[in-house]
Parts: C-alpha cells; structure tokens; sequence
C-alpha cells in the first residue's frame, strides 16, 4: 500500500495546499485541501450528489472518513444538527477541524480508525466509502455504522455501479433492516440505510 493513500493514518506528500470553493443549497463554501487527501483539487461529483440526496437531518450526525471535511461541514451548515467528523487520515482531521472554523461550523473532530475512537452513537451518519482501501474495509465501516446507529438512525452512502454497487446493496441489505435507493443515475447510487 503506498504510503500516499488517503486512507492512511499519515499520508506523505502534503506539498501543495489549495483553496477550493464549492456553492450548494445557496450557500457559498471554502474548504482548504492538500497533497495527498482525497479529491483535493475539487469537492468530488459523488459527495456532490451524495449531499444533494440527503433529506434534512436532525440530531446527531456523524462525518465517517471525513477527509477535508466537505460532507459533514454542508450538512452542519444546512441542517441543526450535532456534527462530529472522524477520519484515520490525521492530516486531513486537522484540515476538516480548519475548514469547519472558516465556515462557520461546530463539530467534533476525532481521530479514529472506522469506529475504533467513536463510542458514541448516532442520528446519522454519512459516507464515501473509501473504495480503494478494499471490500473488508468498506464492509467493516458498514457493520459498525449499523452498530453505533440509534434506532431509527440512517447510514448515508454514495456508491458508483462501476464500484460494485450491486454487491454492496446485497451487502447492506444483510446488515441492516433497510436499504432504500434515494438516487439511481449515470451509475451512482446514492443509499439509506436503517436500522
């Protein structure tokens, strides 16, 4: 595994850090990204259409792999929700912490390995699965979101058909009571999933 994967807890690589500006749900946003963290050079079209999918939040929600943290500081602007943002990757946990405070947003960061730091549960919770890190990985943040979900709570994820959509809906379907498609289009899937 290269020691530049963003899913590492320490990428190398942070050599050119960025600025990038991205306007959703009439709302302007900056967030500041670097080398070595996923989709740095712009807030990605998954996460994109991941976000636009979601159905207002309420109550606790949690930002897993949250990178630079564009997913979870939008739907801390959008929503009254309680955010937290976790991430292995300890560079891209103090870029989020960064771009929370410069938008205006409260949120807990915690560094953690999927739900290894995370005791706590939650309303919701948010993913772009880390689709490079494998299918053990990925199956494994599904399990614990299942785990650390109240009930009635939702897992959020977005997911390419190229991906492996299709196995990955089989999967949630055996991990939760629920798998909802809330976006079907041009091979991506965007799911909820409850408890």
């Amino acid at each position: 595994m290269s020691a530049n994967q963003y899913f590492n807890e320490n990428p190398a690589a942070l050599t050119h850090e960025r600025e990038l500006k991205l306007r959703l749900f009439e709302m302007e946003f900056r967030f500041f990204a670097n080398n070595g963290l996923f989709s740095c050079n712009k807030v990605d079209d998954a996460s994109i259409i991941l976000m636009e999918n979601i159905p207002p939040l309420t109550g606790t929600l949690l930002d897993l792999g949250c990178g630079y943290g564009p997913i979870g500081i939008v739907m801390g602007r959008r929503d009254p929700v309680l955010l937290t943002m976790s991430d292995i990757n300890s560079i891209a946990l103090e870029y989020a912490a960064r771009n929370a405070a410069l938008n205006g947003v409260d949120a807990t960061c915690i560094h953690s390995d999927g739900f290894e730091h995370l005791p706590f549960m939650y309303n919701n919770i948010i993913l772009n699965p880390p689709i490079h890190a494998g299918k053990d990985v990925m199956y494994r943040l599904f399990t614990g979101a299942a785990e650390h979900l109240v009930p009635g709570g939702a897992l959020y994820i977005v997911i390419y058909k190229k991906h492996g959509a299709e196995s990955t809906i089989n999967a949630l379907k055996e991990i939760f009571d629920k798998c909802h498609t809330l976006y079907k289009k041009k091979g991506i899937y965007v799911l909820q999933c409850t408890t």
